[in-house]
């Protein structure tokens, strides 16, 4: 590697260090990535986990019809599981970059969860809000009003938590595979 590709990845790190996407960067990741530009890496985590969380939802849908062939649930079942470790893996891979980036701080309040796993919540409410928006029947119509709010009350709690984590009032748990291997690495 030659001394200016080495300088050049430092700067990219120092340009991205200490700042973490807002909530709506964040939910429009999860619906195109590509629409945020995707340049930074805390969205390109994000995006995938928007797509893991859609199609959890998609396989739970189907497991929930019971007119559906035995072997059509058994696969949805397969995939809700690879689905599951495919997203663990990335909420912890955003826990590891929010430990790179903020490393311990000595703020006193701590929030009460790991980054990734307040971008996982925001995820499933904007799947199963997806989801149930794009349902012809009424009846989910009430459901999908109350996740869409869910998802902003969700967005507001983590603009905060931005706010507080880059103003040095609130801090995240200090971040530690809890397997014997880091998966997220």
């Amino acid at each position: 590697m030659t001394e200016n590709a080495l300088e050049q990845g430092s700067r990219a790190n120092v340009a991205t260090a200490g700042t973490i996407p807002r909530a709506s960067l964040v939910v429009r990741a999860f619906n195109n990535p590509y629409e945020v530009g995707g340049g930074h890496p805390l969205l390109l985590l994000v995006a995938n986990l928007g797509a893991e969380h859609q199609a959890l939802a998609e396989a739970q849908r189907i497991i929930s019809n019971p007119c559906r062939d035995d072997h059509v649930i058994a696969a949805a079942l397969r995939a809700i599981h690879d689905h599951g470790v495919t997203r663990t893996a990335l909420a912890m891979r955003i826990d590891v970059w929010a430990a790179e980036q903020f490393g311990e701080s000595s703020a006193r309040l701590l929030h009460t969860e790991g980054l990734g796993q307040l971008v996982d919540r925001l995820a499933v409410l904007w799947a199963w809000s997806r989801l149930l928006a794009e349902d012809d029947d009424p009846a989910a119509r009430d459901p999908a009003k109350l996740a869409l709010h869910r998802l902003g009350e969700l967005c507001i709690g983590y603009d905060d938590l931005v706010t507080d984590l880059l103003g040095g009032r609130r801090r995240l748990p200090i971040y530690q595979a809890l397997a014997r291997y880091d998966v997220a690495a």
